[in-house]
């Protein structure tokens, strides 16, 4: 009986964790953490938002969001600056030339809710319109802003 009533209370809880929320977004954006302060809100989607930046493609999976873009590289570097530019932004920029960059020629890459001010951009190694000698990687600081 005891194991019949483990299974079953097992069963269940693999069950609800199944059940998350997932989607498609057909503009840019992302899940921040309750409080977080509506100013640095505010500046992150300006950047992601930039007009001279076409978004491509991005989905979520409960609070981890990915987003493609696509775009030359001085649209790139326009786009890393912006972020940079947010006052606590913790910036990385990685290189990948793996399939899940086709399509794109940069990407955020699984922003998370938990670190919203943490932000990695991979870029697309093979891109016909990036060219690495031309990007220019802004210096983020990552101080954290007050609220958070």
């Amino acid at each position: 009986m005891k194991t019949y009533l483990l299974f079953w209370i097992l069963a269940v809880g693999l069950c609800a964790q199944a059940f998350g929320m997932a989607g498609e977004l057909t503009q840019p954006g992302l899940a921040f953490p309750e409080g977080f302060p509506e100013s640095a809100r505010t500046n992150i989607m300006a950047a992601l938002r930039r007009p001279d930046c076409k978004y491509l493609s991005g989905g979520f999976i409960n609070w981890i969001t990915t987003l493609n873009y696509g775009g030359d590289t001085a649209a790139l570097n326009r786009f890393l600056e912006g972020l940079a530019a947010c006052p606590g932004i913790h910036l990385s920029v990685r290189f990948s030339s793996e399939s899940t960059m086709a399509g794109c020629d940069w990407m955020i890459a699984s922003h998370s809710a938990n670190v919203p001010y943490q932000f990695v951009v991979r870029v697309n190694l093979k891109s016909a319109r990036i060219r690495l000698e031309e990007l220019i990687i802004p210096e983020s600081v990552g101080t954290k802003t007050s609220g958070l």
